[in-house]
């Protein structure tokens, strides 16, 4: 896959390149039956490592993630071809995964304040996000929203959302996206997202990947994710979930007798 020209000036001047209807309706079955099959290692203690949050319906999960080294056929769609074909031309390079996770945003599950990744991402702050819609993601179901500025390298911010005097001025558009869609974007990319008000999950994969030439910092991440979660807690200073080392999630943490989702 070349892009074209538009699509690679969408790239340097947004930080964020859409390319719709990549993925066939045999992947997108795969996919979805395989995000069902995370989801459930959450109810039965299965591996990797899983946040819940407190929605109108009772606790959900909010998102999983590590689960490269346990899902046979997630990790070879995210270690494959196509991916790493469109992740090559972008990063210059080759690519490693970093680290790669799915948000679930069950209805009234909490959105993200204005961010940009790279504070929350030690070690290396330059990565490419591949994100993967499951379900469509609409302004309704809360959707991404992204600002320019990119290209200003990590922006001013608190625990990992950016600060007021930025935001002043900042001009936000949403990005609504289909299964068969792929959204790739930089670290320093400005998003956020709203809480989901339909009815439905809106279910969104988000795969990282770093230059080869850094290294293979994925297991070091992980690590050091979960020692920083283990000592901070179930949540951040904001009060909210803590899902990352950005403190930018807006989910409610769930009461302490039950930590986790309904089946």
């Amino acid at each position: 896959m070349r892009f074209t020209p538009e699509q690679h000036d969408a790239w340097e001047t947004q930080g964020y390149l859409v390319l719709r209807r990549v993925l066939p309706a045999s992947a997108l079955q795969d996919l979805t039956r395989w995000v069902d099959e995370v989801e459930s290692w959450s109810l039965d203690g299965g591996p990797g490592l899983h946040h819940f949050e407190q929605t109108p319906a009772g606790p959900r999960l909010a998102r999983a993630e590590d689960f490269d080294p346990h899902h046979e056929g997630l990790s070879s769609f995210l270690r494959g071809a196509l991916l790493g074909e469109i992740l090559a031309q972008l990063l210059g390079e080759p690519a490693v995964l970093f680290k790669e996770k799915i948000n679930f945003k069950y209805p009234g599950g909490g959105g993200f304040a204005p961010h940009q990744d790279a504070p929350a991402y030690r070690f290396i702050d330059h990565h490419v996000s591949c994100m993967v819609p499951i379900d469509p993601a609409t302004i309704e179901s809360g959707c991404l929203w992204f600002s320019p500025g990119h290209r200003e390298g990590i922006l001013p911010n608190v625990d990992g959302r950016i600060a007021a005097p930025w935001l002043a001025s900042a001009r936000w558009t949403p990005l609504e996206v289909f299964p068969g869609d792929l959204v790739f974007f930089d670290s320093y990319a400005p998003h956020k997202s709203d809480t989901n008000r339909s009815d439905a999950p809106r279910r969104l994969m988000y795969l990282t990947y770093n230059a080869a030439s850094r290294g293979d910092l994925r297991e070091r991440y992980y690590a050091d994710k979960r020692a920083e979660l283990e000592a901070t807690g179930e949540a951040g200073r904001s009060g909210h979930v803590l899902l990352s080392i950005n403190d930018d999630f807006l989910g409610q943490p769930v009461p302490a007798p039950t930590r986790k989702a309904a089946p």
